[in-house]
């Protein structure tokens, strides 16, 4: 793996929204994990106001996601290249609470930034996240049906002796799923603490713990962008 490989796959991340929001993301993470541990006050403190706004471009941007929502919801449709029926509907009940989210973090960003008077940013806020929670949910939920039904293929073509490089393949795709149930288990537990404590989680994470769990999985998110360029 030379220089010039690594340099160009960056490159080609960096030149897509998603890989730039995953780049930005695991930067305001990271910072916030380096903040809350750090000794020295001071430094902490420019570390998580750097975070924030690292955040706050990440709002921003989110912006202008209705449109490439609204042309992936017509791409999968009604979900007929889900492996069942109840995974399709899943889907599709997925893809309409993330069209939901948008408007609602559109009315949370106007009132933030003072664009709309009599607006209380923070009710709109925890809708955002109660949205952002139920999405979570979903997604686990079909990526754990769906590594099932990868579970029972791969025993399918052991049974079968069929060639190694099906074979491999399925392991391939077994591991890309187990990564994204481990990195939405992550988000899951971040979504449900940002709640008031007692609501949802039993105690409030720390900035660092915050940092921790939104940093890996924000590490594990780039790891399948990479992954995926190759699968």
């Amino acid at each position: 793996m030379d220089f010039k490989f690594v340099l160009n796959e960056i490159c080609a991340v960096l030149e897509t929204y998603r890989g730039r929001d995953k780049i930005l993301r695991t930067l305001c993470y990271s910072l916030k994990l380096v903040g809350g541990l750090t000794g020295n006050e001071l430094l902490g403190d420019k570390l998580i106001y750097i975070s924030k706004h690292l955040s706050d471009t990440r709002a921003t941007l989110r912006l202008l996601d209705d449109i490439p929502m609204l042309k992936f919801s017509l791409d999968y449709g009604l979900g007929k290249k889900e492996d069942s029926k109840f995974l399709s509907y899943v889907g599709v009940l997925c893809n309409l609470i993330d069209h939901i989210y948008y408007p609602i973090e559109k009315i949370a960003w106007l009132a933030e930034h003072k664009l709309i008077t009599k607006v209380n940013s923070s009710k709109w806020d925890t809708a955002c996240t109660i949205c952002w929670l139920l999405s979570i949910y979903l997604s686990l939920f079909r990526s754990l049906r769906h590594l099932c039904h990868l579970e029972k293929h791969l025993a399918e073509l052991e049974s079968k002796n069929n060639s190694i490089e099906d074979i491999k393949e399925f392991k391939r795709k077994e591991i890309y799923e187990f990564i994204t149930i481990t990195r939405l288990f992550l988000d899951l537990i971040h979504a449900t603490s940002s709640f008031p404590r007692g609501r949802l989680f039993p105690f409030e994470l720390t900035t660092w713990q915050v940092g921790l769990i939104g940093s890996t999985s924000s590490i594990l998110g780039l790891y399948q962008i990479f992954t995926k360029r190759h699968m």
